[in-house]
């Protein structure tokens, strides 16, 4: 062939340049798919960081197909997303909200909610087989090593360990069918509906799910328990070594804590049946805002979108100081004042009316005479049905009758409050005798 090429080795060549562009894009496309947000890979912080930034920044550019400044839309019912203020529990945002899907490794917040609530936290537990080489995330616990219970927290709410979520279950219970009939008790007395635990980790189980709302209402009542608050809020937490394991270094998985302003927890999760979820916190200005979202890919940009409408169209109005008197109430002849033992503040949109109902939850051992300023009960708001939050309220007079706390858990009240021009607006009424149109 002389200086021209041989067919033969025109073939070739085309051969090499195919297979060259082949594995670029094999190596490429691997790289991609390594770059997902779940328990088991960790991505690169400075990375993510950057991306998720600059997305922030691009406003709605960053943002799935279908999104809007309502929030994040989504093109069917698997997925689904929460936003609610802790104390209150109000929803400010929400889609498909009580839609049940699985929730993955964000199953560790009740967990951890359990354990705190149960255990103590510093006492020292050994590492029994059952908690050796459990599927999926791992701390890599070894039989026979002595563990904490607060350092077992932190490598399940830090790094996601179902090892740890195992141990801490039998710690706290025995076994972990008992501890899952205490998440399942748990469940019960916040009454949710669209909730239901079979194990401690959230590796897949037909039976094993939540709701976006419900998943809100964990979070907000666990983010109120300051133990809780501090683990899922620690970026970086070392276990000291012992004469059983060397030193652990844990760093959270939660990159919001890092790309969010105000961010301070909670949890990831991911699994092939789940998809990629995630429950995080944000404070500003004094109001602590919980956000679910379930199988979103997306999931923290779509987050911070929800956060960011959240504290943009919500302020923590105060509608009641502590103190304060709610009404005089006239029984048998007598005025009766009630006030707040503390704050009442709502997460409020301007220009918005938002009706709350009440009724008086009066202790039943109450034994007169009371001295003024004693704690009777409880006033608990309602909105839509559900229950918003409680107040402890005292009498400002003593109370010599009893007939007079069984009258006053009779009474239902109505409030109403709005707030113009950032002037608040409200008005507090009773109802006495058992008068109710509403059902709680």
């Amino acid at each position: 062939m002389g200086k021209y090429f041989s067919i033969k080795s025109v073939f070739k060549i085309i051969f090499i340049i195919t297979a060259i562009l082949l594995t670029s894009y094999i190596i490429f496309s691997f790289a991609d798919a390594l770059n997902i947000t779940n328990d088991n890979v960790t991505l690169s912080l400075s990375d993510e960081r950057s991306k998720y930034s600059q997305n922030l920044q691009n406003g709605s550019n960053s943002l799935l197909n279908g999104a809007t400044d309502e929030g994040v839309l989504y093109v069917n019912k698997t997925s689904s997303m929460a936003v609610v203020e802790a104390s209150t529990k109000r929803v400010l945002i929400e889609q498909n909200k009580n839609v049940r899907l699985e929730m993955a490794s964000t199953t560790k917040i009740m967990t951890a909610l359990v354990v705190i609530e149960n255990a103590d936290l510093d006492k020292e537990f050994t590492i029994p087989s059952e908690a050796v080489g459990v599927e999926g995330s791992s701390i890599y616990l070894k039989s026979k090593e002595i563990w904490t219970i607060r350092d077992l927290l932190y490598g399940l709410m830090l790094r996601s360990g179902n090892d740890a979520a195992t141990a801490l279950a039998i710690a706290t219970s025995g076994s972990v069918e008992k501890f899952v009939q205490m998440m399942n008790e748990k469940v019960t007395e916040l009454r949710l509906e669209n909730t239901h635990f079979e194990n401690p980790h959230g590796l897949h189980s037909e039976n094993h799910y939540t709701s976006a709302y419900d998943l809100a209402i964990i979070s907000a009542v666990a983010m109120q328990n300051p133990t809780f608050k501090e683990i899922v809020g620690c970026k970086m937490y070392t276990v000291q070594a012992n004469s059983s394991h060397p030193t652990y270094y844990f760093a959270n998985k939660n990159k919001m804590l890092n790309l969010y302003d105000g961010a301070n927890g909670i949890k990831t999760g991911f699994t092939k049946d789940s998809g990629r979820c995630l429950v995080t916190s944000a404070e500003r200005n004094g109001m602590q805002l919980v956000c679910v979202v379930l199988n979103v890919y997306d999931h923290y940009n779509a987050s911070a979108r929800n956060f960011d409408k959240a504290f943009a169209e919500y302020s923590p109005i105060t509608v009641g100081k502590q103190g304060n008197i709610l009404d005089s109430l006239n029984i048998e002849g007598k005025s009766y004042n009630i006030a707040l033992q503390s704050d009442l503040v709502l997460p409020l949109k301007e220009g918005e009316i938002m009706g709350i109902k009440c009724y008086f939850d009066i202790e039943q051992d109450l034994k007169t005479p009371l001295k003024a300023n004693s704690v009777i009960g409880k006033m608990q708001f309602y909105n839509d049905n559900r229950l918003l939050f409680s107040a402890n309220i005292v009498n400002m007079e003593e109370i010599d009758d009893i007939g007079v706390l069984r009258k006053l858990s009779a009474y239902t009240g109505e409030m109403r409050v709005s707030v113009e021009n950032g002037e608040i607006k409200q008005i507090f009424s009773f109802d006495g005798g058992g008068v109710s149109t509403w059902s709680r």
